[in-house]
């Protein structure tokens, strides 16, 4: 009898840098309780305490010193469908992102998935596009599943957020562009919420949390 393909699927290590000593309820519940499928071979690092920058810095040199042929970053307020990892690990990509929507005014408020118009100006992708995967300038790192030869080709520092400057995750995504010629393919049916005092839905729907 063949095997599946996920008894097949390759080594994923997830990296979860924590914003706080606390994780939100609905985030460890879904992680830790099955709301996650992780195929065989998967394990998971966490930090603490440290600036975002420091903490996937560290998180990226403990997994390659691993047999992880995937590094998968998670950020502790995304909560995505249970296939989340396992459909990003189907395409064998460089980097294979899912969807979510970016925490910003109402009035700036758009997917997590940009397009760079001009230096340092950027515009969210259109929700409503043909297709699954598409390709994007620079996506958040909230749910990124990023091969490890990227780490292992691209030069250091592989994050970093200066006072006036674009944010980590821009960084890396432009440092990986520009010096392989690889861009974030987003799988646009990969909806995930993005939690806090609020919910922000797959679909852009606006919810306070209860207390």
């Amino acid at each position: 009898m063949p095997m599946s393909w996920e008894l097949l699927s390759p080594p994923v290590t997830i990296l979860i840098p924590h914003r706080g000593e606390s994780d939100y309820r609905q985030w460890r519940d879904w992680f830790l309780m099955g709301g996650l499928q992780m195929p065989p071979r998967t394990s998971y690092l966490e930090t603490r305490g440290l600036s975002l920058t420091t903490q996937r810095t560290k998180l990226v040199q403990e997994a390659l010193k691993g047999s992880a042929e995937y590094l998968f970053f998670l950020d502790d307020d995304v909560i995505g469908p249970p296939n989340l990892l396992t459909a990003l690990l189907s395409y064998e990509l460089p980097i294979a992102c899912g969807l979510y929507w970016a925490k910003k005014r109402i009035e700036e408020r758009g997917l997590a998935a940009w397009m760079k118009v001009h230096e340092n100006e950027y515009t969210s992708i259109d929700p409503n596009q043909d297709g699954q995967l598409i390709q994007v300038d620079v996506t958040g790192l909230g749910c990124a599943l990023i091969h490890r030869s990227i780490f292992e080709k691209i030069s250091e520092p592989f994050f970093e957020w200066l006072p006036d400057g674009v944010s980590e995750d821009f960084y890396f995504f432009e440092k990986v562009s520009r010096e392989m010629g690889i861009k974030p393919m987003i799988d646009m049916k990969l909806k995930c919420d993005h939690i806090g005092l609020f919910r922000l839905t797959g679909d852009g729907t606006f919810t306070t949390l209860e207390k």
